[in-house]
């Protein structure tokens, strides 16, 4: 019989989530544990875990959106593959090997960059954002003034960490406790890959009201296979309140990509 345990608003099976914690904390105080943490079983569990048939298919898409700023950010991308010691692997159109899970990112990218179109983005905040990978692939190709990463207190030591072995943007990254953080505004952008999802409800709507009602956009991933356990249309309709926007999907996942309403022009 699996336990789930809630922490700090995250609902996860006891077991996984205790493995996951501790190796974001031995990743924290030992090198070497951080040289190989992408591998650590204990870790993939809960990130790290794309399959390499998956990243064939966000290669594909990303090609698809955008082939010309896929092959001239590549390069730059794939700097998100250079600690951790994840499993990469060789892809077609391709140099050398990258990780399947840069490949979401990038298409995570390109999804964020078809929605926002042109608008400037200086500050984007994040809840979730596991090691800080999204946050590292999206800096490639957005000049953006702040980044504020929220999760658990020993994930968000992991981003620090992580963070920190890229000079061009360490600075301009913040890694706040989720056990920390107050209300944000004037944000740009908004991120939560299924973060959000695997939150308990009170704490979803607490995120909204600090956080994503502050947003011009917001892009969001659920995992739909606890729809119902995950409170998904209890979250929708409270973005119907003050957003427009497209829901996509991303395997047993949706994607929504919100846009905040203009009341001048309704």
């Amino acid at each position: 019989m699996t336990t789930t345990v809630d922490r700090n608003g995250w609902e996860a099976e006891d077991k996984i989530a205790d493995e996951y914690l501790r190796a974001c904390v031995e990743a924290v105080e030992d090198d070497s544990s951080f040289e190989v943490f992408k591998s650590n079983p204990e870790y993939t569990t809960i990130l790290e875990h794309v399959l390499k048939e998956q990243g064939q298919s966000y290669l594909n898409i990303a090609r698809e959106m955008n082939e010309e700023a896929l092959e001239e950010n590549l390069e730059g991308f794939k700097e998100n593959d250079k600690y951790g010691s994840p499993n990469k692997h060789v892809y077609p159109g391709i140099d050398g090997q990258i990780s399947p899970t840069t490949l979401r990112y990038i298409k995570n990218t390109f999804e964020m960059a078809f929605m926002i179109n042109d608008s400037p983005i200086s500050r984007i905040v994040e809840v979730g954002g596991g090691y800080g990978g999204l946050c590292k692939v999206l800096s490639t190709v957005c000049e953006f003034d702040e980044y504020i990463l929220i999760d658990l207190p020993e994930v968000s030591a992991l981003q620090r960490k992580y963070i920190d072995q890229f000079p061009d943007i360490k600075d301009k990254v913040k890694c706040i406790p989720c056990t920390e953080y107050e209300e944000i505004t004037d944000i740009d952008l908004f991120i939560s890959n299924y973060a959000l999802s695997e939150c308990s409800l009170e704490v979803q709507m607490e995120y909204y009201d600090k956080l994503v009602t502050n947003t011009k956009f917001a892009y969001l991933i659920y995992n739909l296979v606890n729809f119902n356990d995950f409170h998904y249309n209890d979250f929708i309709d409270k973005m119907k309140e003050t957003f427009t926007f497209d829901v996509g999907r991303d395997y047993e996942n949706t994607v929504i990509l919100a846009t905040q309403k203009d009341e001048s022009n309704p």
